[in-house]
């Protein structure tokens, strides 16, 4: 007889107990191992620091508090050094978090609301309890954990519940009773929100490429050491998505700022001194030309959204008010994205860094308005050249009689 694997007796160990056992011990360990992931990379830079006196003069438990100050400013908290401010959250760390937090719970929960409640409440819990522990003696202790425990409120609960759903599905019995031009709407503006910022991450990237010889530079300037530069490329990849959203700002011809009196747009570069940051060697040099074009990609994205979902919203009249959802779905998911994307690194005139939120979303809903618009306009002009095309008489043939005989 077969013996049954390890998870097998561990899942139906968990289904036996109760459901707060499961979620108790996914909240416990995604805090535990997402911590681990940040505090490892800063030991190992640690240790390859070259010192006088070996690892004997290596402050352990600083580097711990640093780390675990990163880990938190993922979920909004405010990280210090020597009383300057950062508020610049790196996004790769925080997917990385909810990722791992749908991993644990894909295994330990069950498919109850008690254990989802429980695994996102004791995360939550845990980085508030964390939050308090590093952020004591500084004023606002009060708003501060409140606002701590509701953003990892929004980061535990939907990662939690998609691992619960890829473990056991999910019943959506819900979902008919919104209106279909609601649903219609937020499927067309995520879809384009979401093709979008594919595209700026795609010009990310090329951005990157073309600034690999002054990220390189800048790198070197570090006079670090291989294992080092192994931790300084993680902890500059976790701000990867961070730029993706910027090129969203791009894209949308407002462009985003690096400190105060400097502008990245298509249209215009007007760079100040930047701090000496690898990452920042992958800003954009060049403007003009065929670049102040670059918002016709969100047109044409929105465009073929719109006809890409033409079976289910169709091109008439009645379903405009779709359209219009759309609209304002894109607009405000792009305002969500640069207000989680943009923040400050440091005092001065690096008070505010990333996407200003007002301009980018209202220009993402005005481009994807155009898109849909011509999306619209392209499907009823199909439409009624196929009610011509329907309504033309068509020509019958009719054979010759066979002969009948000599």
């Amino acid at each position: 007889m077969t013996e049954p694997q390890p998870h097998t007796r561990l899942q139906a160990l968990l289904a036996s107990a109760p459901g707060w056992v499961g979620g108790a011990l996914t909240g416990v360990q995604a805090a535990l191992l997402g911590l681990v992931v940040v505090i490892t990379p800063a030991f190992a830079a640690a240790a390859a620091a070259p010192t006088s006196d070996g690892s004997a003069a290596i402050d352990w438990m600083g580097v711990s508090k640093l780390a675990a100050r990163l880990w938190l400013l993922a979920h909004g908290v405010s990280f210090y050094v020597e009383g300057v401010e950062f508020t610049l959250a790196p996004l790769g760390l925080t997917l990385l978090c909810a990722a791992i937090l749908a991993a644990i719970a894909r295994r330990f929960c069950t498919k109850t609301w008690a254990s989802w409640a429980i695994a996102t409440g004791t995360y939550a819990g845990i980085v508030v309890v964390a939050e308090i522990v590093a952020m004591r003696g500084y004023p606002g202790a009060g708003p501060r954990s409140a606002q701590t425990a509701i953003a990892a409120l929004f980061i535990a609960g939907p990662a939690v519940a998609v691992g619960i759903w890829r473990a056991h599905g999910a019943e959506f019995g819900w979902v008919p009773r919104v209106s279909a031009t609601v649903r219609k709407g937020l499927r067309l503006g995520l879809a384009t929100v979401a093709a979008s910022l594919c595209v700026a991450a795609l010009v990310a990237g090329a951005f990157t490429y073309l600034g690999r010889d002054r990220i390189s530079a800048a790198a070197a300037a570090l006079g670090i050491d291989p294992l080092g530069g192994v931790a300084l490329a993680f902890g500059e990849a976790l701000y990867a998505p961070n730029l993706s959203v910027w090129m969203l700002g791009w894209m949308t011809g407002q462009g985003f700022s690096v400190g105060e009196g400097s502008v990245y747009a298509p249209g215009e570069v007007a760079a100040d001194a930047v701090p000496a940051f690898p990452l920042f060697g992958a800003l954009p040099t060049v403007s003009g030309g065929l670049l102040v074009w670059a918002p016709l990609t969100i047109v044409a994205l929105a465009a073929l959204m719109r006809v890409a979902l033409r079976r289910r919203i169709a091109a008439t009249v009645e379903d405009l008010p779709a359209v219009a959802v759309a609209v304002l779905t894109a607009a405000v998911t792009a305002a969500v994205l640069a207000g989680i994307a943009s923040g400050s690194l440091g005092p001065g005139r690096l008070a505010f860094v990333g996407v200003e939120v007002l301009p980018v979303s209202v220009m993402v809903g005005i481009l994807a308005a155009l898109g849909f618009g011509v999306g619209h306009g392209l499907l009823m002009l199909g439409a009624a050249a196929r009610a011509r095309g329907a309504g033309r008489p068509r020509l019958h043939v009719v054979p010759d009689p066979a002969p009948t005989g000599p």
